[in-house]
């Protein structure tokens, strides 16, 4: 493990004990157990920290997806699989649901459109949409790639916010691919 792993993985611990609000880079250093100085060289501020996490987020769920496109001559099992593996690893992603638990407030402007600044939602759909526009599965999307992308992410994320009490994960995925993906 890199030593920006090392730092980004107690960030996580930190997050997930404390929220973001709390988070400082003095707390990292010391989950990490090393100096400060280290952490402050790799990062300028708490919010520059805060940055690569969040972008160290998206890049394990472009993986995700990157590794589902693999199989895309099978549409309907590629979208299904897909969404349950994003839904389950966002249960799993303690820190997230930490931050989400503790700090809500916070993460209103990344939640809810205000203006022209993207939303979480905006910028998954965006990086899902760049991989999956070029791929065979765009073809097999309902009613377009671009309508059909921001559907799925926006089911996904309404799920981590308020998650189903009736519906387990493949029955949502069921539902987003039906509706994405309809049978021919």
């Amino acid at each position: 493990m890199s030593a920006s792993d090392e730092v980004l993985a107690a960030t996580r611990r930190v997050v997930q004990r404390v929220g973001l609000d709390a988070l400082t880079l003095a707390a990292v250093a010391r989950e990490a157990g090393i100096g400060r100085a280290t952490v402050y060289r790799r990062y300028s501020s708490r919010e520059e920290l805060i940055g690569a996490l969040v972008a160290d987020e998206l890049d394990r769920l472009e993986q995700m997806l990157l590794g589902r496109l693999r199989f895309a001559d099978q549409p309907r099992e590629t979208v299904h699989m897909l969404v349950r593996e994003v839904l389950d690893y966002n249960a799993r992603n303690e820190p997230l649901v930490a931050a989400l638990r503790i700090d809500a407030s916070r993460l209103l402007p990344w939640l809810i459109r205000s203006g022209s600044q993207p939303t979480l939602v905006d910028i998954v759909t965006d990086r899902t949409l760049s991989h999956i526009a070029p791929s065979p599965l765009a073809a097999h999307l309902h009613p377009d790639p671009s309508t059909a992308v921001e559907f799925m992410v926006s089911a996904i994320y309404a799920e981590l916010l308020s998650p189903a009490r009736h519906m387990s994960h493949a029955q949502i995925a069921d539902y987003i691919t039906s509706a994405v993906c309809p049978t021919v």
